[in-house]
């Protein structure tokens, strides 16, 4: 199969390219070129890849991109980067307009989009605090979303549902937890960045005031109402397993999921583990903003996803990895 994966020079488009071609497929990469710190990474890693150079923004790019392929797996987007709320709307949704566009026209029957969502639709505008009292399902989206990424993201998957039911193009969209790739995960001191005290932090700041200088710790964060925090991420070999399922299973056409992963940090036995591994000390506080959710991955798992990455496994390929070894992942050491 012929396939095509924009954003595939970034952290998780090149590791699924690499499992990917694994699997015997044929990978056209869509790169962006002002990306000059990454554009050629892929031909670095997978000189057999086909790389073409486009923008999103620019339909005519996108639709030759789209030639001669047979599904799409459409991962680029503006994130966290130095772009204006005109541009998020040009680049998240309209680019997608336009890959939809490219396939409505180009034998839209037999070419399916699989669209790289956020678990950012979830999160409530009116609210600072993400609490769920259950895990969450894909209809737990909240009714608005923040500007601009949360918002162009939803725009994506809008999209995506329009075009498959009024012009039958075969779209599936996977909504991703944070995602963790191990490189990253240790700070240069080799200690679990994510998870400590952070001075820089207004919310670590008001909980601790001064004791938020110092030397580093960890922080059990708990809710208003006393309950230790719980997140859900999804290590990166997870989410390219996820993906690759999208792929394999027709039925996943017209359905949205949520990938989560065997990390699910739950601070009351996530901070100990940590605390005890990296020797650190512990700072417990009540923080206004807490988290305190996991997702649902019944419908992942009833088609056969199997995360098994917890934050064991993400220490032990981020110390792998520290030490130069091959860990099956293609490291970026950066969160974006």
């Amino acid at each position: 199969m012929k396939v095509l994966v924009t954003g595939s020079n970034g952290r998780i488009g090149s590791n699924l390219v690499r499992e990917l071609l694994a699997r015997g497929h044929s990978v056209r990469g869509f790169v962006y070129p002002g990306d000059a710190k990454r554009v050629d990474r892929l031909r670095q890693f997978f000189p057999e890849a086909e790389t073409v150079f486009g923008d999103l923004r620019d339909e005519a790019a996108v639709r030759e991109a789209v030639r001669g392929v047979d599904a799409v797996y459409h991962l680029a987007a503006a994130f966290a980067g130095p772009f204006s709320h005109s541009e998020y709307v040009d680049i998240n949704a309209r680019g997608t307009l336009h890959l939809l566009e490219a396939l409505r026209h180009s034998d839209a029957g037999s070419r399916r989009l699989i669209y790289a969502g956020t678990e950012a639709v979830y999160w409530r505008l009116d609210r600072p605090d993400r609490i769920f009292e259950r895990p969450i399902t894909p209809a737990d989206v909240s009714p608005l979303k923040r500007m601009p990424y949360f918002l162009t993201k939803w725009m994506g998957e809008e999209l995506c549902a329009t075009y498959r039911v009024q012009y039958g193009v075969p779209t599936t969209v996977l909504r991703f937890a944070t995602v963790i790739e191990p490189s990253e995960f240790l700070n240069a001191e080799g200690l679990p960045g994510r998870f400590l005290v952070n001075a820089g932090n207004p919310a670590h700041r008001a909980a601790l005031g001064a004791e938020a200088e110092g030397a580093p710790r960890l922080l059990l964060g708990r809710t208003p109402d006393g309950r230790p925090a719980k997140e859900h991420f999804v290590d990166i070999r997870d989410l390219v397993q996820a993906l690759c399922l999208m792929l394999k299973r027709e039925e996943t056409v017209g359905q949205t999921y949520t990938a989560g992963g065997a990390a699910l940090f739950r601070a009351e036995a996530t901070i100990p583990y940590l605390a005890e591994r990296y020797r650190l000390p512990v700072v417990d506080r009540t923080l206004e903003n807490a988290s305190c959710f996991e997702f649902d991955l019944g419908p992942l798992e009833a088609l056969g996803y199997r995360p098994a990455h917890d934050f064991a496994s993400i220490c032990d390929a981020a110390e792998a990895i520290r030490r130069g070894e091959d860990v099956g992942i293609i490291p970026t050491g950066e969160r974006y």
